[in-house]
């Protein structure tokens, strides 16, 4: 997918900025677990300093955040081969606001077909649910999705039959998600072939990308979901942008309760680069504020 970076493929002077800020970032305590039955089922949990930051919350337990990366459904992890502050960066910065915060693998095409990618957003909040509820708050989780992490977020949102095994979820952050996948095009010709592979083939991605899945789920269904938070770039290509307000309208519509807003200044990648950066840092803060104003 255009925009999409790999490890090596990121800009230069955007990580120098987070290699400035290593101290800080590698400052906040990282532990990995396992959340499933493959090498590809890890998280990791960044947890606040202690005493948290925040005094918004008399409870000991804090809001607990779920970041699924992006990466075209074949690639990206939790953080990037020689680029390890990518994504650890993600952790630290809501982790210094007193929000826990996991950064979670999942299955990648070709291993996993659909629904596996969404099934692995069950996995890991089911695990969250069961391991943190001592330190975290189980009626204050959130869930963040950049890209095709994103498209596992709206398909486990979307699918009646994973969801309702769910532990409940305060709100959602949907950010650079391609709704509706272009059939053609050389921008998105990777993007497009990895995602036949995981729908099983152009019908199936018709069918069950996220907007496929929300003009056939109910309005009732739609109506009872968390609120979200629909975001994008700017400076996204232009099937995102499209699909993206195709999808606030469309949700809207059914009684859900949605939010749309477009990042200044960003494009596909930079809102993730962002984060502990020092600089374009704003939607960051104000999710972290979003999350602290929720209340169960």
């Amino acid at each position: 997918m255009e925009g999409t970076a790999r490890g090596d493929d990121v800009p230069v002077h955007q990580y120098t900025l987070l290699e400035q800020q290593r101290t800080i970032i590698e400052s906040v305590k990282c532990t990995t677990y396992t959340y499933g039955t493959t090498e590809f089922h890890k998280l990791d949990v960044y947890m606040p300093p202690s005493p948290s930051p925040s005094t918004l919350s008399p409870s000991p337990r804090l809001p607990t955040l779920l970041f699924f990366h992006g990466g075209s459904f074949t690639h990206g992890a939790r953080f990037w081969p020689h680029r390890d502050l990518i994504h650890a960066n993600i952790g630290a910065f809501f982790a210094l606001k007193g929000i826990i915060t996991i950064i979670v693998d999942y299955r990648l095409v070709p291993s996993v077909t659909f629904p596996g990618g969404s099934e692995d957003v069950l996995d890991a909040l089911i695990w969250v649910s069961r391991n943190l509820c001592v330190v975290g708050d189980i009626d204050r989780i959130f869930l963040l999705g950049h890209s095709a992490g994103g498209v596992h977020i709206a398909g486990f949102l979307l699918s009646p039959s994973i969801y309702t095994r769910s532990v409940p979820i305060r709100g959602v952050v949907l950010l650079g998600v391609p709704y509706e996948i272009p059939a053609s095009g050389k921008t998105a010709a990777n993007f497009r072939k990895a995602a036949e592979v995981y729908y099983g083939d152009a019908g199936g991605v018709a069918s069950n990308q996220p907007l496929g899945m929300l003009r056939r789920v109910e309005k009732e269904w739609v109506s009872a979901l968390p609120p979200l938070r629909n975001m994008t770039a700017a400076r996204e290509p232009r099937y995102i942008t499209s699909a993206a307000k195709t999808f606030g309208q469309l949700y809207a519509s059914k009684g859900g309760r949605v939010q749309t807003s477009v990042l200044i200044g960003h494009n596909h990648v930079s809102p993730i680069f962002s984060l502990c950066s020092g600089q374009m840092e704003e939607w960051g803060t104000d999710i972290a504020e979003w999350i602290w104003n929720t209340t169960p």
